[in-house]
């Protein structure tokens, strides 16, 4: 799940409690969420000697079962913005190639998302401005509401199979 770079330095950063972050795109890190019923928390530096799992293999794990949720995914709207929804862990759909690839055919341009808040997506193509614009004063909406759990004020653009700031 991507976390703001504040949010994950609110965390302890060594230590058996400390989560398992990875740095990312922008203004954001990766973390790994535990569901209940093991606490609806980031997995830990314990959790991974606890579970007898290195980095890499919780890494796939997490794709794994990223992958077989996919098709609860709702697109919202029409071009040239529209919203995805999933089960307000929007934001973690920016580490799944899937979602992206298969949108790239429905935007004029490289797909470009925005992701204000963990459950708030936008998204929109590079070649059009209107969508562009619409989605940067969405993203400042949530900021300027101060919105619960908020990411990054950056736009991204998918490209060669990998997020950059745009």
């Amino acid at each position: 799940m991507p976390l703001s770079r504040d949010v994950a330095n609110s965390y302890p950063a060594a230590g058996p409690d400390a989560p398992v972050l990875e740095e990312w795109y922008a203004d954001l890190v990766v973390g790994y969420h535990l569901p209940p019923p093991y606490g609806d928390r980031l997995v830990t530096a314990d959790d991974l000697t606890e579970l007898d799992l290195g980095r890499r293999q919780l890494r796939r794990t997490a794709a794994g079962n990223l992958a077989g949720q996919l098709e609860r995914v709702e697109v919202h709207g029409l071009p040239p913005v529209f919203t995805l929804s999933f089960d307000g862990v929007e934001a973690t759909l920016l580490t799944s190639d899937d979602v992206w690839s298969s949108l790239a055919e429905q935007v004029e341009g490289e797909v470009v998302v925005g992701a204000p808040a963990r459950d708030v997506m936008f998204v929109t193509g590079s070649e059009s401005q209107a969508g562009l614009e619409k989605v940067h004063r969405a993203c400042e909406r949530v900021f300027f509401a101060g919105h619960e759990n908020l990411l990054s004020r950056h736009l991204l653009v998918w490209r060669q199979g990998g997020w950059e700031s745009l």
